[in-house]
């Protein structure tokens, strides 16, 4: 049984909806149903729309398919119809014309009662004409009394609307809201320092509220209805605010150990540059010397880099961790997967052999003795570079004089697994480098990675085309087999991905293995054709690229293990089969092993259908676009954030009222203002009680080094 209350209990933000008038158990389970669970949580359910009811509009210049707002003298009512199906009419006439109200299968003594001849109705809905006489159906209805003015909460002005509970209509919720924000409004209090939103043109919280949901009269309803009201905005800026604070106040935390600062670089850098075998774009070389910049510097770095795929970020990344080297200190290079771990390694050792510098792979593959000595050496100081997957964040795993950790495909990872990595500096902070496979979305780098300073390469290296790309069904796939064929001939080479290596049972899906032995059997058994998947050993992986960069396989059938890291300039031509199942990140990603060169490149997407509509739109945008920072931005829009960076690890909180997409402009401002409030003011002063208390409660895991107060 609920709790009693005194009768005259005035009941608080935190307590039930029940303890409101008109609210019983009944009601209340409802509300819950909608997650309104206390009073707080009824205030703070804002309507999704709104309708003008300012101005009644005469019968005669009602027009059909707008929502209108009339009021007339009821002229006749009644049922009609069979028992069963009847309609009830009511017909009412304000001198300047007529309009029929219609009911269906509505209870019959409820509307008798209630719409009587002579009775004056305020009605509200949208026009519809029949057999060329106007109606409304269902209409909202207010019937005046004589002398009696109209319901100041649905009529005479902008009215909200509210997804519904089970249980309720529009004009009791709005009756509830109003008997709500009357007794508890004035307990909410701001959490936004009063200076801030001054700064911002932004009203308090208490008004937006109120404001929100019985708008003043001279309220723009377009920008209401769009969400973009000022009230709307300061809700929007107040819930950032406090994700962008907990983030400066994480930041300052972290900071507080000092790093080894880095050197030069001398010999080390000057021979990577002249081996290079290219120049380097402006982009890249800007955001070397960034870089450099923070590595000299005893304060840690914590920088994101991130660029389209092939704007060059793993050379980037290379002059940063030789720099490094070169000041006798040691790097960490961290993927999320044993595959992507392997590729750089395959990319990286070579580069770094050449410089006689050590550079080993640790992943869970690697065990036994010479697993054990790749730890020892680790530990001595005597490995240059270690790349691995999660086993480096392992007790076993330490260094002697670990400067910088690189971080790819940071979304993957949680700030645990970040604060973990760094630890292994043991008394110093290493310097960190976080690096993305595909663009972030700007609002995105400003909240899950809003303690990162961002480094971004803006620039593709000189002469790169877009790769043209091409959807093609299942049934067409031959116009892809002729244009390998005739780019093999001219001397090119090409890629053809498969979904997985295996045949499955359960998935009616291509796998590699099955049809690299088909393609090299029927279809291309004039050319070489080589078999790359995630399964084969590294040593076995980096014979067959070898092989390929040589140019003795003509034609590689993979799996995803080429999604990132492959860079073979000869090779011109991507097929990417059911392509329906890869996200929008993978098919990027994988279109960039093309076009690496001055030569045109081609990506056919083949798609088995039946497709769902986000397939449908991925596929489409894939071939109106190659820009990544625009196909990450419509990848966050179909799968959201949780699902875009993986729920687990995102730390991002589900907001209440903001959009990261639509509300980029007040999440910018927010960033701005809670990094120079965290700069400039005591947080354990009183005054921002309630502002550390609402930090903790939300972000309490970003904050166990931060001077929260």
């Amino acid at each position: 049984m609920p709790e009693k209350y005194p009768q005259k209990y005035q009941p608080g933000l935190k307590d039930s909806p029940r303890y409101l008038k008109g609210v019983g158990p009944r009601l209340s389970e409802y509300l819950a149903q909608k997650g309104i669970l206390t009073i707080e949580d009824l205030i703070f359910y804002l309507p999704y729309r709104y309708e003008d009811r300012r101005n009644l509009i005469p019968i005669s210049r009602l027009k059909p398919g707008e929502k209108a707002m009339t009021s007339g003298k009821v002229v006749a009512s009644g049922f009609s119809g069979k028992r069963g199906r009847q309609t009830f009419r009511a017909i009412i006439d304000d001198g300047t014309g007529t309009l029929t109200l219609k009911w269906f299968n509505m209870p019959g003594k409820y509307l008798i009662d209630r719409i009587q001849k002579g009775r004056v109705v305020v009605a509200s809905q949208t026009v519809r004409v029949f057999e060329s006489e106007l109606e409304m159906h269902h209409p909202e209805l207010e019937i005046l009394e004589d002398g009696e003015e109209l319901d100041s909460l649905s009529f005479g002005r902008i009215v909200p609307v509210y997804s519904l509970p089970e249980g309720f209509s529009q004009k009791t919720l709005r009756n509830l809201m109003a008997q709500a924000l009357a007794l508890n409004l004035e307990q909410i209090q701001d959490l936004i320092p009063e200076e801030l939103l001054k700064k911002r043109n932004f009203p308090s919280i208490k008004t937006a509220l109120k404001n929100l949901h019985f708008p003043p009269l001279d309220a723009r309803i377009e920008e209401l209805n769009e969400h973009r009201s000022l009230e709307h905005r300061s809700l929007y800026y107040q819930e950032f605010f406090v994700l962008e604070l907990a983030l400066a106040l994480s930041r300052q935390g972290l900071v507080e150990t000092p790093a080894y600062p880095a050197g030069a670089g001398g010999r080390m850098i000057q021979s990577l540059k002249e081996n290079l075998g290219f120049k380097l774009t402006e982009a890249q070389e800007r955001e070397i010397r960034e870089i450099e910049d923070d590595l000299c510097r005893s304060k840690p770095m914590h920088r994101l880099l991130q660029g389209d795929v092939g704007s060059g970020k793993t050379i980037v990344a290379l002059f940063a961790a030789l720099r490094v080297i070169a000041s006798g200190l040691q790097v960490a290079i961290m993927a999320p997967s044993e595959v992507l771990a392997e590729q750089h390694w395959l990319n990286l050792h070579r580069s770094l052999e050449r410089l006689n510098l050590s550079c080993s792979l640790l992943t869970s593959a690697v065990r036994g003795e010479q697993r054990e000595k790749i730890l020892q050496k680790a530990r001595t100081g005597e490995l240059s570079l270690l790349v691995g997957t999660q086993a480096l964040l392992q007790e076993k795993v330490e260094f002697n004089r670990l400067g910088l950790v690189i971080i790819d495909e940071q979304h993957r990872f949680g700030v645990q697994e970040r604060l973990r990595l760094k630890s292994k500096g043991r008394n110093r902070t290493p310097h960190i480098l976080v690096m993305t496979a595909t663009p972030i979305p700007r609002s995105l780098a400003m909240t899950a990675f809003g303690d990162l300073d961002i480094s971004i390469l803006d620039q593709m290296p000189p002469g790169r085309k877009p790769v043209e790309t091409k959807l093609l069904f299942a049934n067409e796939e031959k116009i892809a087999w002729q244009e390998i064929k005739k780019r093999v001939l001219a001397g090119e080479q090409c890629f053809i991905v498969y979904p997985l290596v295996e045949g499955s049972e359960k998935l009616e899906v291509l796998d590699a293995t099955r049809k690299y032995q088909e393609l090299s059997a029927t279809i291309f058994p004039e050319f070489r054709v080589g078999l790359l998947h995630g399964r084969l050993k590294p040593e076995e992986k980096e014979a067959v690229m070898e092989k390929f960069r040589a140019r003795d396989i003509q034609i590689m059938v993979a799996t995803t293990v080429i999604e990132v890291g492959i860079d073979v300039p000869n090779a011109s031509v991507m097929v990417i089969e059911n392509a329906e199942r890869f996200g929008l990140s993978q098919l990027h990603q994988l279109r960039g092993r093309v076009a690496r060169s001055l030569k045109p490149a081609i990506c056919f997407l083949i798609a088995h259908p039946p497709l769902t509509e986000t397939a449908t739109e991925r596929l489409k945008v894939m071939t109106e676009t190659t820009d990544g920072f625009k196909i990450s931005e419509t990848d966050l829009r179909l799968r959201g954030p949780g699902e875009f960076f993986g729920t687990a690890q995102s730390g991002l909180p589900p907001f209440r009222f903001a959009d990261l997409i639509r509300d980029i402009k007040e999440l910018s401002l927010a960033r701005a203002d809670a990094f120079q409030f965290a700069d400039s003011k005591d947080l354990s002063q009183t005054q921002f009680t309630l502002l550390r208390k609402e930090l903790q409660a939300k972000y309490g895991k970003l904050l166990p080094l931060a001077r929260a107060g």
